[in-house]
């Protein structure tokens, strides 16, 4: 069973995300999926997602997310990637317009599975990493709190 997650979460990172096959989603999300993304509000419903994902690959060029690792608890996957590609329109996930700069992201999630369908996701971004690079947010040194 925890392979078969295994290729279950690959699958929807690979075909949706990376390809922009969206009808994966359809066999792999259950239509009651519901997705955490502090600070962000939440993502109800398979068509929701379906949008999500559609506004997040508009927003970069290149768009990639990269699967570093996948583990399997039960009927739980915790994924960690890293996302990149070129800023070049506007995110739903951080209100920066578009600065053209290529970005890289850590990103991590936590999915509960229910026959075969992902039903709920937690999702961790490293958003103060993004802002650092759109320049949006100045960095922070030791010598600012000297």
């Amino acid at each position: 069973m925890s392979e078969d997650l295994k290729k279950l979460a690959g699958k929807i990172i690979e075909e949706a995300y990376n390809k922009g096959n969206l009808n994966v989603l359809d066999e792999l999300v259950a239509p009651n999926y519901l997705r955490h993304q502090p600070p962000m509000k939440k993502v109800e419903g398979l068509a929701a997602y379906k949008e999500f994902i559609t506004e997040i690959r508009k927003s970069y060029s290149n768009f990639n997310m990269k699967v570093e690792e996948i583990l399997v608890d039960g009927n739980k996957t915790v994924t960690r990637l890293v996302l990149s590609g070129k800023h070049t329109g506007k995110i739903p996930t951080v209100q920066a317009p578009p600065t053209g700069k290529e970005i890289t992201m850590a990103a991590c999630t936590v999915a509960t599975w229910e026959n075969g369908k992902i039903v709920e996701e937690w999702v961790y971004n490293d958003y103060m990493g993004l802002t650092l690079q759109f320049g949006v947010m100045p960095l922070m040194t030791m010598s600012n709190f000297e």
